[in-house]
């Protein structure tokens, strides 16, 4: 089984796994999503009729949907705008002959109260659109979910200095001028920060059982989203 989103794959396909059990990825709206993938995977909706027609007279055999609304998706409302863009492409493929089984809605969730929220607005667009006896099954791809935080990086803060900083992100002096704390660590963009400086949640940890002169304090980096990759 795999999915094929062009009519390249599905020549490909055609001619060395010519038996396999296809899912059409469709692209949907990511726009409200940090990391976006439509803009590389997914058929257009406009052109899922031809892929179909194209799958047909390849003997092509499709039986179901996937799609994926992008990384840290901030907005509820995709998943059911995609859901319901599913339904459509089912319909569409039920009629030209298809017997369509399977719906994968991707992956992306993060945090408990974030998947909480996505999980509520995934299943009332479900039931809406793939209520349970309708025979399709539902598929997702939770890896995000589940490594969010699997593990801790720990690091040294072996300098910092005090500049002039943003207002937004930094606070007042005894002068009234706007003081950042900037810190230097053994860690950065080029080792474990690699893609992940904009998803991780960074604090300090003091380690030392007492205050000496001359001692760092350690710096602990907590898991959140993509910081797995």
């Amino acid at each position: 089984m795999m999915t094929f989103d062009n009519e390249e794959e599905l020549l490909k396909i055609s001619k060395y796994h010519p038996t396999s059990k296809l899912l059409l990825r469709i692209a949907v709206d990511d726009s409200k999503s940090l990391l976006k993938l439509s803009t590389k995977f997914g058929a257009k909706l406009q052109t899922v009729g031809v892929l179909l027609l194209r799958a047909q007279e390849l003997h092509l055999n499709i039986i179901g949907v996937s799609f994926h609304v992008g990384c840290l998706c901030t907005d509820n409302t995709a998943y059911k705008k995609a859901i319901a863009d599913a339904r459509h492409v089912f319909d569409q493929a039920n009629l030209s002959g298809f017997q369509m089984k399977i719906l994968n809605i991707g992956g992306g969730f993060y945090g408990d109260e974030e998947f909480q929220m996505v999980s509520k607005g995934i299943n009332e667009a479900l039931d809406e659109f793939f209520p349970a006896d309708c025979g399709v099954r539902i598929i997702a791809e939770p890896g995000r979910y589940f490594v969010e935080s699997a593990f801790t990086l720990a690091m040294n803060v072996f300098a910092k200095r005090q500049v002039q900083g943003d207002p937004m992100i930094s606070s007042k002096d005894g002068n009234g001028l706007n003081k950042l704390m900037m810190y230097y660590v053994t860690d950065g963009v080029y080792g474990s920060f690699a893609d992940n400086r904009f998803y991780l949640e960074i604090r300090p940890y003091d380690l030392r059982p007492h205050r000496v002169k001359g001692y760092t304090v350690l710096f602990y980096m907590k898991c959140l989203s993509l910081k797995c990759n």
